[in-house]
């Protein structure tokens, strides 16, 4: 069956455009006549060399957000759970999905099911559409005969990532907005409103007090060189980019945002969640912990402790344990190595790493809120200051100049 996308006319005279799949280019036509849609243009949807259709585009960001991955996922396992065979699940989700890119992706996967392809083999076709823990987790469901209870672990997994993601950003976004907003006023003041004021002191034969100096001097030098301060910011931030993409600036980057005080500590809370949350959700749903360890290693976003599973991996392939493994890397805290320490020995290592993740969002949340608490009196002081001592600068040669006229 081919995927068709088409445009033209519905029953009412309104333009129509969407896609429609069928047997051929007449059976398209003949469903979209019995639909009431008068095709202007009709043309079957053609793959890209990687296999992926035109349109479908990659996980996070830049193809399926994670919002409709997790709501197609859950009710995809609603319709399999229902007794509903797969390829009739796919059509009937296809009809609740209002996104076209989306509705394109499941028409060439529900294409390659219904060629004989097994459905992770299928989402395996759309290239990056897909993450690889949605298509390991859908192999294994697949071979154990529990795909619907996997397909809703899998939504549970997503919308816990994405309610966890969104806590963090929503409690970041106040002190990033106050340090844009605190620089561009400050900007504002320096180079426009100083120089304006300060006038008045041209004509002063006594010399002025030295906040003034300094301020006349910084606010002449951001007049005459802001640009270049520009220009060379954003050449430093494009050289710095490019040194994070080679191995070994982003290992040394990623080094150094780990020592950091208070950010190293949370950003690594952050990466560990990650871990064992993406971990312990693939070993619940029987993907072998090799291959969890593969995919559960992309999620860290972090280089340093990347390398530390990757190496973690190869210990665990030669018949050394988890516990052991993480414990000689270094880069994981010992309530982690302790815990799947005690899954192992219990075999209930999903579960306990579950519950690690667990806790440690309850206390990455705990670690934003004091990061916060400290960063919002510390922009307002900051700003305060600034700010006063730009009044100050102005304020004490009109004293000193009153006083003297007195």
């Amino acid at each position: 069956m081919a995927v068709f996308e088409y445009e033209g006319l519905d029953a009412q005279g309104r333009s129509a455009r969407g896609i429609v799949d069928a047997e051929g280019l007449r059976a398209a036509r003949a469903k979209l006549k019995r639909q009431g849609v008068f095709a202007t243009r009709l043309e079957e949807t053609r793959r890209a060399v990687n296999g992926s259709p035109e349109g479908a585009v990659p996980w996070f960001g830049r193809g399926i957000r994670t919002g409709e991955l997790s709501l197609i996922t859950r009710q995809l396992a609603t319709l399999l759970g229902a007794g509903l065979p797969l390829v009739a699940a796919l059509g009937a989700l296809l009809e609740q999905v209002e996104s076209e890119r989306v509705r394109r992706v499941l028409s060439q996967v529900r294409e390659g099911v219904n060629e004989g392809k097994a459905f992770h083999e299928a989402l395996a076709d759309q290239g990056r559409s897909f993450p690889d823990i949605f298509r390991n987790m859908v192999s294994a469901g697949e071979a154990s005969g529990t795909l619907p209870l996997v397909l809703a672990r899998l939504a549970d997994f997503l919308e816990g990532s994405m309610v966890f993601r969104r806590k963090v950003q929503s409690a970041l976004v106040y002190p990033i907005l106050m340090g844009f907003l605190g620089t561009g006023i400050l900007w504002f003041l320096l180079a426009s409103v100083v120089p304006r004021v300060t006038r008045i002191f041209e004509d002063v034969q006594r010399a002025l007090p030295l906040p003034t100096r300094v301020l006349l001097a910084t606010s002449a030098a951001l007049r005459s060189y802001g640009w270049i301060a520009l220009v060379m910011l954003a050449l430093g931030l494009l050289a710095l980019n490019r040194y994070s993409k080679t191995p070994e600036g982003r290992l040394h980057l990623h080094g150094l945002v780990l020592k950091l005080p208070a950010f190293g500590r949370f950003r690594r809370l952050v990466a560990v969640s990650r871990f064992a949350k993406t971990l312990g959700t693939l070993l619940g749903s029987g993907v072998p912990l090799l291959t969890s360890l593969d995919i559960a290693r992309a999620v860290l976003g972090n280089a340093v402790l990347e390398d530390a599973v990757a190496d973690a991996r190869i210990e665990v392939r030669e018949g050394r344990s988890l516990r052991d493994a993480l414990r000689a890397s270094g880069q994981f805290p010992a309530a982690v190595v302790q815990m799947v320490g005690v899954g192992e020995e219990s075999g209930a290592l999903d579960q306990m790493l579950l519950k690690v993740a667990e806790a440690f969002e309850a206390q990455v949340e705990a670690a934003v809120v004091t990061l916060t608490s400290l960063l919002e009196p510390l922009m307002i002081l900051a700003m305060g200051l600034a700010v006063g001592f730009v009044v100050l600068a102005v304020l004490l040669p009109i004293f000193e100049m009153s006083q003297f006229a007195g």
